[in-house]
């Protein structure tokens, strides 16, 4: 329940399901979801739990969690990818050490321009890395297209 491939779309009134059969309300995810489904990748919106960390979703067994960013403040990117990667490592800890991969933290952007996301997200990896909160990738959606930070 809750997976979709590159050419399914959306199910039942217009939305998606998570594995716990429930509607995905955060539009973030579902913004970051559809770009990875129009990539034909195979993507899972997870279950969210009160009080657990969880990441929002597994694309092609990648956990990745979105944060939607418009901040101008560094620290509080990095913040946020220090939240985005507990959830993310918290979702490894449910399957065997062996299968564990890399997770992945997708800062959504809400900046005006590609230049000012990427200044302001940069500075907030390089904060994240000094402090050693990243432990997978950080990537940029802007404007419909992925950049890599890492």
């Amino acid at each position: 329940m809750g997976g979709y491939g590159g050419a399914s779309g959306r199910v039942k009134d217009k939305c998606y399901y998570d594995t716990g059969g429930h509607k995905v309300k955060d539009q973030n995810a579902v913004a970051v979801g559809e770009y990875y489904i129009k990539q034909g990748k195979y993507v899972v919106f997870l279950k969210q739990i009160p009080d657990e960390n969880r990441a929002d979703m597994s694309v092609e067994g990648v956990h990745v969690e979105v944060k939607g960013m418009s901040s101008p403040n560094p620290g509080q990117v990095a913040k946020n990818i220090k939240k985005g990667f507990i959830q993310v490592d918290a979702d490894n800890k449910r399957y065997p050490k062996e299968t564990h991969r890399s997770g992945v933290v997708v800062i959504l952007s809400e900046y005006k321009t590609l230049e000012e996301a990427q200044r302001i997200v940069k500075a907030g990896y390089d904060e994240a890395v000094r402090k050693g909160y990243v432990t997978g990738s950080v990537k940029l959606l802007h404007d419909g297209k992925m950049y890599n930070i890492t």
